[in-house]
């Protein structure tokens, strides 16, 4: 006799919620080929942060300049986390632009006119005289991704701190 329906998707959502039980593969012959307990599968779909490095530390990026962050060695991260500390002058009267360009083959990236088209970036915070923090999540489409942080204003410097984290 078989449970009902209900009766076994009940007890398979309290199976997972509490990390207790196993979940068996069985093969054609009726024979158990894995019997693998819940709480390590539910492990095994947590998201894992690499340790956060520090490619920008205390640099000041001259007027309608940019820096330049490349990552490569990609695979197995679905996205990358860019935190971004800007500290504006006081006479300063735009941000900081934080934008990212894909590549197939670390040698050719997208335009940063076709990026900003697609919506690759995010603007800063700015607040002549201050320090803005903002966190930026980047989506891993290509194996290389090149982040640029693009000082806005025209006429005055702005000193960047930069945080890269890679998702699983």
């Amino acid at each position: 006799m078989s449970m009902p329906k209900k009766d076994l998707i009940d007890a398979v959502e309290q199976a997972i919620a509490s990390g207790e039980g196993k979940i068996q593969l069985i093969d054609s012959s009726g024979n158990v080929i894995s019997d693998t307990p819940i709480s390590t599968l539910l492990n095994g779909l947590r998201p894992i942060r690499s340790t956060p490095s520090k490619p920008v530390d205390g640099e000041s990026i001259s007027p309608s300049d940019k820096k330049e962050i490349v990552l490569d060695d990609l695979d197995g991260y679905s996205a990358v986390i860019v935190t971004v500390k800007a500290s504006y002058n006081a006479s300063a009267t735009q941000g900081v632009r934080v934008r990212w360009l894909y590549s197939p083959n670390g040698t050719d990236y997208d335009s940063e006119d076709a990026a900003e088209a697609e919506g690759q970036y995010n603007d800063i915070t700015f607040v002549a005289n201050a320090t803005k923090q903002e966190t930026v999540l980047i989506p891993i489409f290509q194996p290389y991704i090149k982040v640029q942080i693009a000082n806005l204003d025209s006429s005055y410097s702005v000193t960047v701190d930069a945080w890269v984290t890679l998702l699983r």
